[in-house]
């Protein structure tokens, strides 16, 4: 299986790059869920290191319900990172009944052109997943995250069944090392993990704040 590692900072992408990992979803605010990196990290990281790297859209936190202005600055983010050389982009947007806004994913899909699009863990608050899977699949999407908290582990088995090798489904969020055997075993392609640890962050200083970190002893224990 591939490992995904979930790079909220220079240090992990540092760690991604010498323990061999597989891909990376880079953002920053692993304690906001997750934002927007910047567009000078995102190409420090591709000229630095050899690895495929897919970039999370995201501008705030919260839920994926968005307004008019957010959509468009997400959209220009999406334009400022296409030309970089990365691998994808990972995004999501839902209605207030809780589907997929296909029309705001539809403008992003347009700005990232030739990117392999990820639909992240927003997937998690949609009920009639079926229907989110089948349209994911037409719009071109690789793959999906989901968390095996929603649901427990089986219903990764349902989703990855119901895709049926035409949509990838990626457990992300709460993703231990001792569900790796059976993710193995129903034949998921890979999984994403962040592998962080609550540190505080510049203790001495007036700003002092507790942030996520990697862990290297943590990352190791997935291998």
């Amino acid at each position: 299986m591939k490992k995904e590692l979930c790079v909220g900072t220079l240090e992990a992408a540092r760690m991604a790059a010498e323990l061999n990992i597989d891909r990376i979803e880079t953002c920053i605010g692993l304690e906001q869920g997750g934002l927007t990196p910047t567009e000078a990290m995102v190409n420090w990281i591709s000229q630095t290191f050899d690895l495929e790297q897919h970039v999370l859209i995201r501008l705030r936190a919260g839920g994926f319900i968005y307004s008019y202005d957010e959509v468009f600055v997400m959209r220009e983010q999406i334009a400022r990172l296409e030309s970089l050389s990365i691998s994808g982009f990972v995004i999501g947007a839902l209605t207030k009944s809780n589907e997929i806004d296909l029309e705001t994913v539809e403008i992003w899909k347009r700005t990232a052109k030739a990117k392999q699009l990820t639909f992240h863990r927003a997937f998690d608050e949609i009920s009639d997943w079926k229907k989110a899977i089948d349209q994911l699949v037409k719009l071109g999407f690789v793959r999906i995250l989901t968390s095996p908290k929603v649901g427990g582990i089986e219903r990764i088995k349902e989703l990855h069944n119901y895709s049926n090798g035409r949509i990838e489904i990626m457990p992300a969020g709460g993703v231990r090392a001792d569900m790796i055997p059976y993710f193995k075993e129903i034949g998921l392609a890979s999984f994403h993990f962040s592998a962080s640890e609550e540190i505080v962050k510049d203790v001495d200083s007036v700003f002092s704040s507790k942030l996520l970190y990697p862990s290297i002893e943590k990352i190791k224990s997935f291998f």
